[in-house]
């Protein structure tokens, strides 16, 4: 492993430790178990059929940002086989691992997939910026919230300006290409793919129905962890869904175990805490959705992998091989 790869595992497993640790000591082990023994599985059982249903739009979403013809079931496998290499290892290879996956279709390239890969998650730190402003004004006691929300919006304008000078001077790029190392052609190559992926944006039409699909995807996301919730806290109202779910997909972003593991309960604890959920009852939410979510797009990942004929330490293999190969 190279060292700036062990730093980075090392500094995943301290923040998760970390989270674990103060999530842990906010609630109690006892009061946690005490409120899983009073989960509700007919809600439950709800807000998985929703997960699904959010999960299809997300793959249709990820169909309108490639724009080949990509059969569905091959893009919904695709997308929880990266899910659970996310799940399982470290650097989030999941999404490197699901463009190199899907670029072995016909007309596809595993630069291109990641171009579009690139553009779903731009929508999600959009939506998840966007509804935590929104809904800022309706809670109280959420400094934090406040800091993290406009921290994510200058990472999203940042990123857009980045997008923005790649489409509009590829000059600027296709230069500083003929000085990276390696051969020029090599580097062209993978610049015109990426750059292909990054079409769907010059589209109105096509950038306006992904959008449109991925905010049907977070929509019914935040029913999901609505029922979810439910499950744990009779009380539970739709604001505090939409605020956890937008502080959940905010708090992933720092480094963390795989599966982010930690840094997602101590975000669910702290954004229900906002409404004075008790921390061993919002701990407990936050573990019966995590759980959820990862065990269904694991499962799914896993028999998706084993039907393709591959395993997860051969698909490991490719990534390393594809992120240490010369261009």
């Amino acid at each position: 492993m190279k060292p700036g790869r062990r730093v980075g595992l090392l500094i995943g497993l301290l923040v998760s430790g970390l989270a674990l640790a103060l999530v842990l000591r906010w609630s109690g082990w006892g009061p946690l178990r005490e409120a899983l023994r009073g989960v509700r599985p007919g809600f439950l059982f709800l807000g998985l059929i929703v997960f699904l249903a959010s999960m299809m739009a997300r793959v249709a979403c990820w169909r309108v940002l490639i724009g080949r013809p990509v059969g569905f079931v091959r893009v919904l496998t695709t997308l929880n086989e990266g899910y659970l290499l996310n799940n399982v290892l470290p650097w989030r290879m999941g999404e490197l691992g699901r463009a190199i996956l899907l670029g072995r279709q016909p007309g596809l390239s595993a630069p291109l997939v990641l171009s579009t890969i690139v553009v779903e998650r731009l929508y999600d730190m959009i939506l998840a910026v966007g509804l935590m402003l929104v809904l800022l004004p309706l809670v109280s006691g959420a400094a934090w919230a406040a800091r993290a929300a406009w921290l994510g919006a200058v990472a999203v304008a940042v990123a857009l300006a980045f997008v923005w000078f790649a489409l509009k001077r590829p000059q600027t790029i296709e230069g500083l290409l003929t000085r990276l190392p390696g051969q020029t052609a090599a580097w062209q190559r993978l610049w015109e793919s990426f750059r292909d992926g990054l079409a769907v944006l010059k589209t109105p039409r096509r950038l306006l129905l992904s959008f449109a699909w991925m905010v049907a995807s977070w929509a019914l996301a935040i029913v999901e962890y609505w029922l979810v919730l439910r499950s744990v806290l009779p009380a539970v109202q739709p604001l505090w869904a939409g605020f956890m779910l937008a502080a959940t997909l905010l708090g992933v972003a720092v480094p963390s175990l795989p599966g982010y593991v930690g840094v997602f309960e101590a975000a669910g604890v702290a954004a229900l805490s906002v409404f004075g959920v008790p921390a061993d009852q919002g701990l407990a939410a936050a573990l019966v959705l995590h759980g959820m979510v990862y065990s269904v797009a694991s499962l799914i990942g896993a028999v998706a992998l084993v039907l393709d004929g591959d395993t997860l330490t051969g698909l490991f293999d490719q990534v390393r091989t594809y992120l240490s190969r010369p261009v």
